[in-house]
């Protein structure tokens, strides 16, 4: 049965879009991902923290002092060089071994071969022996066994500041570097130019240019023109 109104035409049905949800979420995913890598260091840092916070702590490096008699440090085969303030070579040490002994503030070189340039005085220093001794301040210089030093003319000093070859040799000679003094209580032998002096002392002052040799002395002069 019919209430006479005719039935409304049959279309097609179309369902609604939800575009604006899907819309919000998608620029929120964008804005997320801009900070993700971001999020993920301090998450990773927060991590590091707290496994770096539950290490035990490491033990403490223990002292080790050296023993007594027993050096702190040591040096083979070696060469150590001094400048002066204008950069110029002043003094060269070489050696086949080093030893530093902190307990008795003792440096002890062995095979040494020890140079030093005095431009001021236009001479060249040079000494060798098989031992060396010195104390931390360097001023006292003990050398022992078959020593010989020789003081000569520095290249290219001029002649009014120079003095022949002067050598001294023998088994201990101690130079004294503040005083500029050479001396020797056991036999030595001195050399000047050709002239040869033999004796059971030495003291040299290298600051005065005197030599005094004294005990049994026998001295060669060579004959002059």
């Amino acid at each position: 049965m019919t209430d006479g109104t005719p039935p409304a035409a049959a279309g097609p049905v179309t369902a609604a879009r939800p575009t604006a949800p899907r819309r919000r979420w998608h620029g929120l995913w964008d804005r997320v991902s801009l900070y993700l890598p971001l999020l993920l260091m301090g998450a990773l840092a927060a991590i590091s923290y707290g496994i770096v916070q539950r290490l035990p702590p490491l033990p403490a490096a223990p002292d080790a002092p050296v023993a007594p008699g027993a050096p702190d440090y040591r040096l083979e085969d070696f060469v150590l060089r001094r400048y002066d303030a204008a950069g110029r070579l002043e003094s060269t040490l070489r050696g086949e071994a080093l030893a530093h002994y902190p307990d008795r503030a003792m440096l002890l070189v062995q095979e040494t071969d020890l140079e030093r340039l005095a431009r001021a005085d236009g001479h060249r220093l040079w000494a060798r022996a098989h031992a060396l001794q010195t104390d931390d301040a360097r001023t006292v210089l003990h050398l022992r066994g078959d020593v010989r030093v020789v003081r000569e003319a520095l290249a290219g000093a001029p002649q009014t500041k120079t003095t022949p070859r002067l050598t001294f040799e023998g088994q201990a000679l101690t130079w004294h570097e503040t005083q500029r003094l050479l001396e020797s209580d056991q036999p030595v032998r001195v050399t000047r130019g050709a002239d040869v002096l033999t004796g059971d002392r030495l003291r040299h002052d290298e600051a005065r240019g005197i030599t005094e040799v004294t005990g049994r002395v026998r001295a060669t002069l060579a004959a002059r023109p």
